[in-house]
Order: structure tokens, then C-alpha cells, then sequence
């Protein structure tokens, strides 16, 4: 976030100065700008800091809003964002969270946010300049955004939010495993507490200092043990894995979880397919009311949380023709300053296809599922295949999972702080591991186009009372490097659902798990492979799993699993590609 605000200062400070009408912006520049700064009352002892940009003259004006703790530039106008907003008739208006930047009071993550946010727009709704009010904000901003948006008064018009799921338990696990290197990652860099935060080697990539904070057992105790401080928030987002704890469904993530199914405006969300909060991202689309939908827009576009495109390894000459920066300016001015209905909209990046297509409707409705079959020859546990059709030979296939030498993911669709992992990779080759099982198709006959969630369907065993799998989903090339596609992971302790309270395993019993991926629109070409690997750990994407059950955060010991998957047969295990409907290709 920091590193985007920034270059964008850059880029419009470079235009504003040479006297251009700012692209990325079609409307020129008619007013001069005010800037003013002014402590207002948040929503309880503290006076926060709030930047406001307006156009000269007396208005009132149309504002847009945003609320944030990522304050790096200082006190003063150096906001260039800003001073193009207003000089294009529109006021801006950034407000630091609490704790942060020139605002009072300690910064706690999320949990002053409404309050504040509420007496915020309640203090806007009364200056007589104030004509109306668009809320924008990506990642942490967007919460501030959605957290506030059944409560704002009739002056809120609309909200542009990108990049942040309105379902914490879902941004924050995949099956009772935590998403340690955005979460626990955020913490470290973001904590106001006086911790000790782990110094970087000369040469250690990015993120990878924060691996012992990540690997310490119990996690429970590493806020202490490795940071110096305890960190009761952090303890609660670690030990709360199940999706129906009240922790999840009461107080600020009741809250987020509830409120977008109230709000009364339209709302721009925009998602990235390499974003850790894509999954919640869109869930901020599907969970507002029909009615809302129908005035509002998802723009589902190839990047990571950054907007920077991925993956490389194809033609991305189409993937920046979005620009969030425009296309935020140009909602807000039709909205407010045209006072216009911006109309629906659902638009999507086709990955390696390098366009975008407009869809009716999402979830998307695929037509046709195409399912892949896992198999394996008798004479050799190294020759596994991937085939359309059913292998009734069943075989056994076992590897042993050791949590003390996790598998570490080579890219991944919710890698965050290790920044050099972010997004698809060029993958080891294939066998490089033994706890590992690698499959694969043969070349594609045709393009096959995926739109939606990838689902693996394993039948396996293990001796001990808890486990997971994992995959990696990736694409070969004719020349044979695999770039990552897809992960997921899944423990037997949450089979029955990802939604649904953890059960009961009982070491040796042969299931069925299913292994959910974030949805993904790609067309893999005709020539191409699909490979897919199997595994038990997927760090630092994922938590480690320890191998018992119960709660991930509060196991101090490890064990070694004898982990069995189970190919051929009638209903074998196997992978289902949701494909795009044909019309769409």
C-alpha cells in the first residue's frame, strides 16, 4: 500500500507540475484548492487528524472519504491525489486512523474503526460544504469503509472498495490452518506495540526473517517468546478456528460480516485473483441485496494485492487496460458530480487469454465441469497420471509428512509479506521431493478455459487423529516449466465444511476430503499440461500443521504422519475444473 500511494503521489505531482491534465483522469481541472487540517472528534476520547481537500468556492461540495492508518507522508498538502480530486470539483478527505499518523490514542487494529468512522461521517453530514459523501479505500481503508456503511446518513452516495473481504474467519484460514504470511505477517509490520521486530539478514529474501515467528510452537506463546510483547488480539485471531465462534460473528467482524446485506448505495468492488482477500472481496458483491446488485459493479482483474499483474509467464499487454485510479475518479464524478446511476457492471481478466469479459452474473455460470482422474501404474509409485476417464486399477499411494520440514510454497495466491513468493512462479521440478506426489495430464487437445473454484476431490487415510493435504495446481509449457495456477490445503478435522465446526478423525479410516480453491478465471491453452502435487504443507501460505488435533496456535509438539491417497476406481479421487460457459471463449 505504501509503495502504491507513493508512485502515485510521484506520477500526478510530475503532471500537476508541467501543467497537464492529469491522466489518468479525462475531466480537466476547473477549480483552484484549499487544504486545511482539522482535529475532529472520533467516537470516543480521541481527536483524530483529518486531511480535506476542497475546490475553491464557497460549494457545498460532493467529498469522497477514506479512512486509514498508513500515514507515511507527514503532516502538510502532499497529497496530489487529493489536490486533482478537488481541482475536478470534488473534495477529498483522508482521516488517520486512531494512534496513527497525527491522530490521539493507541492504535488497536479494527476495533475503533465504526466508532470513529461513524462520528466521522456524522461531523461531515453537519459542514455546510459537505453536498455529498463517496466512501473509497483498498485493503485495511476498505474495512474502514465497510465497517461504517449501514450507519452513514443519506448524504452517502456510493463507495469504491477494493481488496478486502467483508468475512474475517475466511480472510484469516483455510480449513483450521492460518494464513500466516499475510496475518501474522501484518502483525509484525504493523503493530503498535513496542515489539522486536526480526532484523533482516543481508541478502535473506523479503518476509523470510519473519519464518521463526511463524514456525515457533506453540504459536499462542510466539508474541512473547520471539516479539517481547504479549498481543491479546493476536491470540484471539490464532485461536478461534472455527467459523461459528462468537468471536467471529459479535463485536467488529459481526459487524463487517452483517452489514453488506444493509447497505442502500452502490458499490464498486474490485477483487485481484492473485489477492490474498479475494475470496471475501467478492463476497462483499454476492451478499448485497439483489436490488443493490443491480446497480452495483465487480471488476475482477489478474493481479496481487499490490495491482501489480501476474503471473509473467504470458501476455499481460491487456491486464493494466483497468486502471483503478481512473475508473475510481470517473464512478465517483458520474455518481456525484453528474448525480447519475453508474449502472451494473461485472467485468473479468481472463488470464493468458489477455482480455476481459463482461459477465451477467457471478458466481459464474458454468455450464460444464471437467473432471480429471488420479492414477497411478502398478510398477512404479514415480509414474502418476492424470486421464478423463476412470482407472479402475485402485492403488495405494503413501508418503510420510513431517511438520518439521515443511513443503515451502514456490508462489501462491495468499502469500503477502514474503513478497518475492507472491503470485505463480516457476515451479522445482518434478520429484524433487518424497513427500510430495506429482501428477500429470497429458497435453491439452484443446483450450480449456477455467472459470470458478478449482475443487480436489482425495480419498485418503492416516494414522494419526488430524492431518491436512494440500495441492498445487500449475501449467506446463511445451518446454516444460510449471507455473502455479492454483493452491489450496484442507485438514480431516474440518471435512465436513470449511463453514462447519471442526469433527472428529479416527486414525486409519479411508475418506473423502475435499480441497476448495480461490475462483480463477484462466485459459490454458491447447499443448499445455496441467500438473498437479499433492502434498501436506504449503508454508509459508499456510500454518504447519502439527499432525494432532485440536487448535492449530496451541500445539507445542509435532509428529510424523504416514499419509495415504487412495487413485482409481469408481469414484477415485480427482480433480473437477469448472469451465466457461462456451459463449464466453
Amino acid at each position: 500500500m505504501k509503495r502504491i500511494l507513493l508512485a502515485l503521489a510521484v506520477i500526478l505531482a510530475g503532471i500537476a507540475a508541467a501543467g497537464q491534465n492529469p491522466s489518468p483522469f479525462s475531466v480537466p481541472a476547473q477549480y483552484g484548492y484549499t487544504y486545511r487540517e482539522e482535529m475532529v472528534q472520533g467516537g470516543s476520547e480521541a481527536r483524530l487528524m483529518t486531511r480535506i481537500y476542497l475546490p475553491e468556492g464557497e460549494g457545498p461540495w460532493p467529498v469522497v472519504v477514506t479512512r486509514t492508518p498508513y500515514v507515511y507522508g507527514g503532516l502538510g498538502d502532499n497529497n496530489a491525489l487529493g489536490r486533482e480530486y478537488a481541482r475536478r470539483g470534488i473534495g477529498y478527505i483522508q482521516q488517520d486512523c486512531r494512534g496513527k499518523g497525527g491522530s490521539e490514542g493507541f492504535y488497536s487494529p479494527n476495533i475503533y474503526e465504526r466508532e470513529d468512522g461513524i462520528a466521522l461521517y456524522q461531523w461531515l453530514c453537519a459542514q455546510p460544504w459537505c453536498k455529498s459523501i463517496g466512501i473509497f479505500g483498498s485493503s485495511y481503508t476498505a474495512l474502514t469503509g465497510w465497517i461504517v456503511a449501514d450507519a452513514v446518513p443519506d448524504k452517502l452516495k456510493g463507495m469504491y472498495l477494493s481488496h478486502y473481504g467483508v468475512d474475517r474467519h475466511i480472510s484469516c484460514y483455510r480449513s483450521g490452518l492460518f494464513r500466516e504470511d499475510i496475518m501474522s505477517g501484518w502483525l509484525i509490520d504493523n503493530a503498535e506495540e513496542d515489539i522486536r521486530r526480526p532484523a533482516r539478514v543481508q541478502g535473506q529474501p523479503a518476509g523470510e526473517n519473519y519464518y521463526d515467528f511463524y514456525l515457533y510452537r506453540p504459536q499462542v506463546e510466539a508474541d512473547v517468546a520471539v516479539l517481547g510483547q504479549r498481543l491479546d488480539y493476536y491470540r484471539d485471531w490464532i485461536t478461534h478456528t472455527d467459523y461459528t465462534d462468537p468471536y467471529w460473528n459479535t463485536g467488529v467482524w459481526g459487524d463487517l460480516k452483517r452489514i453488506p446485506a444493509e447497505v442502500n448505495v452502490p458499490v464498486t468492488i474490485v477483487a485481484g485473483q492473485f489477492d490474498h482477500h479475494e475470496e471475501g472481496t467478492i463476497l462483499g458483491y454476492e451478499r448485497l441485496r439483489p436490488e443493490i446488485q443491480a446497480r452495483s459493479r465487480l471488476i475482477l482483474g489478474s493481479w496481487n494485492h499490490s495491482f501489480q499483474p501476474t503471473p509473467n509467464h504470458v501476455p499481460l499487454d491487456h491486464a493494466r487496460d483497468f486502471n483503478t485510479t481512473t475508473d475510481q475518479f470517473e464512478w465517483f464524478y458520474k455518481l456525484l458530480v453528474e448525480e447519475k446511476d453508474p449502472g451494473h457492471e461485472i467485468k473479468a481478466y481472463v488470464i493468458e487469454d489477455d482480455r476481459w469479459i463482461d459477465l451477467d452474473d457471478w458466481p459464474v455460470r458454468t455450464q460444464e465441469e471437467k473432471v480429471i482422474y488420479l492414477s497411478s501404474r502398478k510398477d512404479s509409485d514415480k509414474a502418476l497420471g492424470m486421464k478423463d476417464r476412470k482407472d479402475w486399477r485402485k492403488r495405494r499411494l503413501t508418503y510420510l509428512y513431517d511438520p518439521l520440514n515443511p513443503v515451502y510454497a514456490t508462489g501462491g495466491e495468499t502469500i503477502f509479506t514474503t513478497s518475492g513468493r507472491r503470485g505463480s512462479h516457476l515451479q522445482p521440478e518434478m520429484g524433487e521431493r518424497d513427500d510430495v506426489l506429482y501428477f500429470i495430464t497429458e497435453p491439452l487437445e484443446e483450450d480449456l478455459t477455467i472459470a470458478g473454484a478449482i475443487k480436489l476431490y482425495l480419498k485418503v487415510s492416516t494414522d494419526v487423529d488430524d492431518t491436512c493435504f494440500a495441492f498445487t495446481l500449475s501449467e506446463v509449457t511445451p518446454e516444460g516449466e510449471a507455473y502455479n495456477m492454483r493452491t489450496s490445503i484442507a485438514t480431516l478435522g474440518y471435512r465436513d465444511g470449511l463453514l462447519e465446526p471442526r469433527v472428529a478423525y479416527k486414525p486409519g479410516k479411508k475418506v473423502e476430503l475435499e480441497i476448495v480453491a480461490l475462483p480463477v478465471i484462466w485459459n490454458v491453452k491447447k499443448g499445455n499440461r496441467l500438473r498437479l502435487d499433492v502434498k501436506s504443507s504449503n508454508f509459508p501460505e499456510y500454518a504447519v500443521h502439527s499432525n494432532y488435533a485440536g487448535v492449530w496456535a496451541e500445539q507445542g509438539q509435532t509428529r510424523v504422519a504416514k499419509q495415504n491417497v487412495f487413485v482409481g476406481g469408481r469414484k477415485g479421487s480427482r480433480l473437477v475444473l469448472p469451465l466457461i460457459p462456451s459463449g464466453l471463449r
